[in-house]
Formats: structure tokens, sequence, C-alpha cells
């Protein structure tokens, strides 16, 4: 399991660092439409510095409508880079989380920078996928095949991207095989098999970490969107979910914004990832 696993942060209390200021645990900021409130901290200004660096890199119209708190942390090199999530149950408010020890700006090696960009671009696709405008608030705790899928936060609306990447890639027998998987207890038993779910179809997804869920396939799929060369419409299935998001206009436009802004694109991305 990689660093894009996801952290849920519910309460941040430790302290900034006195030794190193790229060491702070459980930093945060509110945001308000788009702009951090600063709170005279000592640590104001690298949150300056990280929330510019989010809002240049990654399209700000959705940051700005949705994003109303950002974290740097740490939980030492290598772990959790960061992520995007939401902070109450209907989707209308998010965080941003980032790891200082694993986001540092001078650091300038190509592998460590792509890491970082494919994990804030990977977590943004969450926010475009899972927002309110994609997904229906529901209490139902088991899915409604009538109703679409079920994620975690709600039924994904039959026209919504999430919608209709399972429709596409997600037939009954193959949700229903991994949900027999995701219901299972025991970490490392769950583990193993979604290992072997991956493996026995490795061909339809483009990272093992996609295996995980449709939501995760589709933040996966969105991220290779990004960072590759369109890829010919003949090929493997998880080449079909990179294709998959050119249909719509609107993400070709925010690809071409994402790509204008990132210093160093990857050559054959999805035959080079690790």
């Amino acid at each position: 399991m990689n660093k894009l696993i996801l952290l849920l942060f519910t309460i941040l209390c430790y302290s900034l660092s006195a030794q190193n200021q790229a060491e702070i645990i459980g930093e945060s900021w509110e945001i308000s439409n788009g702009t951090l409130q600063l709170g005279k901290k000592q640590s104001d200004s690298l949150a300056i510095k990280y929330w510019n660096y989010l809002n240049n890199l990654l399209p700000s119209k959705l940051l700005k409508r949705y994003v109303t708190r950002l974290i740097l942390f740490t939980d030492g090199a290598e772990e959790v880079l960061g992520e995007i999530a939401p902070l109450n149950n209907i989707n209308t408010k998010w965080s941003v989380a980032i790891d200082t020890i694993d986001f540092k700006f001078e650091i300038k090696d190509s592998t460590y920078i792509q890491d970082y960009t494919h994990t804030l671009i990977h977590e943004f696709g969450h926010l475009l996928t899972l927002n309110p405008e994609q997904v229906e608030i529901t209490d139902d705790d088991y899915q409604d095949d009538e109703k679409g899928y079920l994620t975690s936060e709600g039924y994904a609306k039959k026209n919504s991207y999430l919608g209709e990447f399972v429709s596409t890639f997600w037939n009954a027998d193959f949700l229903k095989e991994w949900d027999k998987i995701d219901n299972i207890k025991n970490e490392n038993r769950k583990v193993r098999r979604l290992q072997r779910f991956y493996f026995h179809n490795k061909n339809q997804f483009l990272s093992d970490y996609a295996s995980e869920s449709p939501e995760e396939d589709i933040a996966e799929s969105w991220t290779f969107f990004v960072l590759s060369d369109k890829p010919s419409k003949f090929g493997k299935i998880k080449l079909k979910k990179i294709l998959f998001f050119y249909k719509f206009p609107e993400l070709i436009q925010l690809r071409s914004e994402i790509r204008s802004k990132i210093s160093l694109i990857p050559i054959d991305y999805v035959n080079n990832y690790k």
C-alpha cells in the first residue's frame, strides 16, 4: 500500500516543532471564499506558500467553492503525502492536507516532484468527482441498484463523472466481486484479497491503488488523463479509462490548465509509473 492511502483527519492538535518549520504536525488554517485566514502563527508564511502553490496548480474554482481548511502535518517521510477530503457529511466543506516532509519546495529531484504532483492531482480528483454536484447525499447504508453506485459520501448521480465511469467500467459482477472483498473485516486478509483482485485484473487498472475502489479508480484514471498523452482508442481497458475523460470538454480544459502549470510533464507515464 503506497503513500496515497487516505488519512482521516478529525482532531489535529499537535504543536509546531521548535527545530524546523518543515516539521509542522497538525497546524491548520481556515479558508473563506478561497482566502487563507491567517492567525499570526509562526507558520503562516509556510501556509501561504502551500496555499498559493495549490491555487496555481489546481483549478481554483472548485478549491474556492469547497475548500474551507488547510492542514500542514507530517507523519514522517514517505508515508501519507496528503489528501483532499470532506469535512462534513453533505460534502459542502473540504480540507486540503499536505505532509511538509514529503512536499518540500527546495527539493528539485524530478521523481520527488512527480510523486507529490501525482498525489495532488489524484486528491483533486476526489473533489472533482465527489462534490455535491456529483453525489446525491443519502442516509442509505446499503446500495439500491436503481439509485446507482453508493459511495461513502452518497449516490453517484446517473449523469455524474463517477456514475458514468462505474456504469462503463464496473459491471455488476465486477462490483459484486469487489464488494465481497471490501466487506472483509480482517485487514490483513482484506489487503491480500485486494492484491489478488488487482493482479487478476491488471489490464483494467492504471495502478494497484486504483483497484481499491471505484472512487480511487476514477481518481487515478483522472490523474493519468492529466499527466499522460492521449492513448490510442485500441488497447487495454485501463487505457480506455484515460480516454473516458476526453468526452467531457470541461475536463479537457482542466487538463490543459493543469499541464500548463507543471514544470515537468512525464514521458510515457502509463508505462513508466511506479
